[in-house]
C-alpha cells in the first residue's frame, strides 16, 4: 500500500513500526508510512482510534514491556497475519479486509481481493 507524502509528494510505503511509549513500553505492529525521501513517517489513519484506546488501555494496566498492537486493532491483525502466514480468511473476514483497503483508496489491493474471494468461491 502506498501514499503521496504530505511534505515532499514522494511515494510513502506502508510498514509495521515498533513505537516506544513512555519510555518503556515498546508496542510492536503499527501501520504507518514512511517516505524513502524525506524519512516523514505517518500513522495509518484507520488505526489512530484503536491507537488511542490502547494507549488509554495501557494508562490504567500500569507497566507493560511489550506488546503487540495486533492485540488490540483488527487492521493490523489482518496485516500481521497476511505478511506473516498462509492467509486463511474466511469470507466475512475478506470483505472486512476489503472495506479497509477501499478506504485507503488502494485499488491494486482491492483487486487482489476480489480475486482472492473468486478463486475461495470455485
Amino acid at each position: 500500500m502506498e501514499k503521496q507524502c504530505t511534505r515532499c509528494n514522494h511515494v510513502m510505503h506502508l510498514y509495521l513500526r515498533k513505537l516506544v511509549y513512555m519510555n518503556h513500553t515498546q508496542i510492536e505492529h503499527v501501520p504507518m508510512y514512511r517516505c524513502c525521501y524525506c524519512e516523514h513517517h505517518e500513522l495509518v489513519e484507520q488505526v489512530k482510534e484503536d491507537l488511542k484506546q490502547c494507549l488509554q488501555h495501557l494508562r490504567m494496566v500500569g507497566e507493560q514491556r511489550a506488546i503487540s498492537f495486533a492485540e488490540h486493532s483488527a487492521f493490523t491483525r489482518m496485516m500481521l497475519e497476511g505478511c506473516t502466514s498462509e492467509i486463511s480468511f474466511d469470507v466475512d473476514e475478506w470483505l472486512d479486509l476489503y472495506l479497509l483497503v477501499q478506504s485507503l483508496g488502494d485499488t491494486l489491493w482491492q483487486y487482489q481481493i476480489i480475486e482472492t474471494l473468486r478463486r475461495t468461491q470455485q
